[in-house]
């Protein structure tokens, strides 16, 4: 049983490694897509009228720019840290 765990293990770090390989290679798509969708939705909100501006609309927008700028600060601090 023992080698058949250990050959599920190498295939598993194999398939892994093989993942963050693409996922490091494809960083600056999702960089570009999460820039570009942050700039759709602010476009979406100031082209609404301001009376349909409500107070929710506000928040959900002001969190999604909030938490979108802290995720690129993580990934610029790993890129710098572990580069």
């Amino acid at each position: 049983m023992l080698p058949q765990v250990l050959a599920g293990l190498g295939l598993f770090s194999l398939l892994s490694a093989g993942c963050l390989f693409w996922l490091e290679r494809l960083q600056p798509l999702f960089f570009t897509v999460a820039v570009v969708s942050l700039v759709y939705q602010v476009w979406v909100v100031r082209r609404r009228p301001p009376f349909l501006r409500t107070w929710g609309i506000k928040t959900i927008l002001a969190v999604s720019l909030v938490l979108n700028a802290m995720v690129i600060g993580g990934w610029i601090v790993i890129s710098i840290r572990y580069r």
